[in-house]
């Protein structure tokens, strides 16, 4: 039945569809040039690079003089777009590399690129589901060139080609914009035809509802439809008008690709992803060196729990890999949220899990990768960012404000802990009224009398990012929640830990900042993040 099914939309589209020549122009002034000054190798490199490049990242890397810059570049780039950036395997690459192969392989050419528009979308989003060749036809009103049609079923993307020359070279069929009229109810009558000779529940797309509407269908409850030929006709008719609109939805989810995702690979297909929220908290070392602690939180709820031996066990593995701006290998760490549960078929712990890695590092620009593993579900969240860590030596300075669900006393060094607080990461960054919002931060470098106190004034602000509801209007608040206080205390080092009433504060998304006077010096500094309120 399935065969049946992809031949009615094959022939559909054997009708709808027709060639036009579709001239390529250089993404940028003076691309040709620059190709042709590629030695052979490279050439070959570049043709299968491109789908995945930009104009700007083209440019960028065609002008580039030196083949060993030229190779860094492309050793950068695919760091770049490492989709586990902290393994040593790239599934991008590797696939990438495999589909490059298979494109000469099978749909080669001697002119470049060396493959027809088969082996470039082979490149772009790898073999179809199935495979179709058309046989040429000479019709009424023109000749169709042999061809075919791809169909992507998880992507639900049809592509049709010709190999319009007859040489073997087979381009994009395009559907034409204007036809005939006397075209139009001529392919009108073959689809009529073509679809008379299969039963209603052989349709391929079609729905249940739509099958049972259209077996339904009475159009002696239409009056203007008399004759009854028309009437015998005009189920047909509905049915190629449903089919038709799905083969154009499939057919222009390709250029819906083309421009929104222009290259796809296996993995992004079917790997499901692990919602993961992380925040990056710098403080200063004893040492040169800034202490930077990566936090996470997972959804208990999207941790797959096993259960064995009368225990509910679950597990993530998180991972991290820094690079610097040259994209060298700087640090890296790993942790484990495991989680077991005596007795119970559901998970009654936290809604979301924390985990932690702390790294040292020298202040400066840093890119970094970052990974959760479910153990169970192979469900992954992966992300790539950049960050700056600012030098906190030998002047007044601030640690990053560290958002907590919790800050407890503790007498012995645990997880978490800073000095004799537990610090319970909080990197979603969302409190439910009536819960205060938590936080921790340190000061660096206060000035001191001859006692070593240090006196400093703490100017705390929240404000709205957006508009407060109040009724049916909206109305601006600038400041929601403010204070400011002295204090004073041992040492140019000093650890603040802050908890704020959320009972004054609305749904929606809030900026705290935080801004440190040294009273000695006259000298400030300020942090801020960024929270939500849940109601």
């Amino acid at each position: 039945m399935k065969q049946k099914n992809l031949k009615i939309i094959i022939a559909a589209i054997i009708l709808i569809f027709s060639v036009v020549n579709i001239i390529i122009a250089e993404d940028f002034k003076g691309e040709d040039n620059l190709i042709k000054a590629l030695s052979t190798f490279e050439k070959d490199i570049y043709y299968g690079l491109q789908y995945l490049l930009n104009k700007y990242q083209k440019q960028q890397l065609l002008s580039i003089e030196s083949a060993i810059n030229r190779a860094e570049w492309r050793k950068e780039f695919w760091i770049y777009k490492d989709p586990t950036p902290t393994t040593k395997k790239n599934e991008r690459k590797i696939e990438h590399e495999a589909r490059v192969t298979l494109a000469k392989k099978l749909f080669g050419m001697e002119k470049p690129p060396g493959w027809d528009k088969r082996g470039e979308t082979l490149i772009r989003f790898g073999m179809p589901s199935s495979r179709t060749k058309i046989p040429g036809d000479i019709g009424f009103y023109k000749m169709t060139p042999p061809g075919e049609i791809w169909y992507y079923k998880k992507l639900d993307m049809l592509i049709p080609f010709q190999n319009f020359n007859l040489n073997g070279i087979f381009i994009y069929a395009i559907e034409r914009y204007g036809e005939s009229g006397r075209e139009t109810v001529d392919k009108l009558q073959r689809i009529k035809q073509f679809y008379s000779l299969r039963s209603i529940q052989e349709l391929m797309y079609t729905t249940p509802n739509e099958v049972k509407a259209i077996i339904e269908f009475n159009p002696d409850d239409i009056s203007y439809i008399a004759n009854p030929d028309t009437r015998a006709s005009k189920a047909h008719d509905l049915i190629a008008a449903i089919e038709n609109r799905k083969i154009i939805k499939s057919r222009n989810n390709f250029y819906k690709y083309l421009e929104e995702h222009p290259t796809i690979y296996s993995f992004e297909v079917n790997q499901k992803v692990l919602p993961v929220y992380f925040d990056i908290v710098n403080y200063r070392n004893t040492t040169n060196l800034v202490q930077t602690t990566v936090s996470f939180e997972i959804p208990s709820s999207e941790i797959r729990f096993i259960k064995k031996g009368g225990k509910l066990t679950g597990e993530a593995l998180l991972s991290v890999l820094v690079r610097n701006m040259d994209m060298e290998k700087i640090a890296s760490g790993n942790d484990t949220i495991r989680v077991i549960q005596s007795g119970g078929d559901k998970f009654r712990g936290p809604s979301h899990l924390p985990g932690q890695i702390v790294l040292n590092l020298n202040p400066g620009y840093y890119r970094i990768g970052l990974e959760a593993v479910d153990t169970q579900s192979k469900h992954r969240g992966v992300f790539n960012t950049t960050f700056k860590i600012d030098r906190m030596d030998n002047r007044l300075a601030m640690s990053d404000i560290q958002l907590a669900s919790m800050i407890i006393e503790v007498d012995n060094q645990t997880k978490y802990t800073r000095g004799d607080l537990q610090i319970i990461p909080h990197p979603l960054h969302a409190y439910r009224i009536p819960y205060p919002l938590t936080f921790y931060f340190e000061i660096y470098g206060l000035d001191t009398n001859s006692e070593d106190i240090s006196f400093y004034s703490i100017d705390y602000k929240i404000t709205p990012l957006g508009k407060r509801r109040k009724g049916l209007v909206y109305e601006d608040v600038l400041t929601a929640i403010s204070s400011k206080f002295d204090r004073e205390g041992k040492g140019s080092k000093q650890i603040q830990r802050l908890e704020i009433a959320t009972d004054n504060l609305w749904h929606g998304t809030f900026n705290l900042t935080i801004s440190v006077m040294d009273r000695r010096t006259r000298t400030s500094v300020h942090k801020s993040a960024r929270f939500s309120i849940l109601e």
